[in-house]
């Protein structure tokens, strides 16, 4: 089930064929994260996940076009179940810039055998745009995962 909460805010579903541990793991382990987050044609290529609460998360990479930085602070940790974290892209490719617009998002982790789902909030968003652009992001991001584990072990 994808819908929006309300016009600001973005509420994605997916069901993932991995176990819930493995699908945690892939959202707080430096290595997993780089190798699904962010859609087609755009990459991370620095990480750092401090999973706690009160702890940092910030990622540096790269479309065809331009560099990015973006980062935030884990709010809330319950393994495997629950992750919410703060999330602002950075003026430039550089942490030390300023963040714009500061969104939270909630990822919920669904025990369904040895399936997942994943319930994910993001928001609330300032404008369409934005909203749009992290609808689009995510859904690539998801797709990028599902991916990731057909591959992984």
């Amino acid at each position: 089930m994808d819908a929006a909460v309300d016009s600001r805010t973005l509420r994605l579903s997916r069901i993932f064929d991995a176990s819930r541990e493995r699908v945690f793991a892939a959202w707080t382990e430096p290595a997993q994260f780089m190798a699904w987050m962010c859609p087609a044609d755009v990459e991370l290529d620095e990480c750092e996940l401090d999973v706690r609460p009160g702890g940092a998360w910030r990622a540096k990479g790269y479309t065809p076009t331009r560099r990015f930085a973006k980062s935030g602070v884990y709010l809330e940790v319950r393994r495997p179940e629950l992750l919410v974290f703060t999330w602002g892209h950075h003026a430039s490719a550089d942490w030390s810039s300023p963040r714009g617009h500061e969104t939270t998002v909630r990822v919920e982790f669904r025990a369904l055998g040895q399936r997942t789902e994943l319930v994910l909030t993001h928001g609330p968003f300032i404008d369409a745009p934005s909203f749009d652009d992290h609808d689009n992001g995510w859904r690539g991001s998801l797709d990028k995962l599902a991916t990731f584990f057909g591959r992984s072990a």
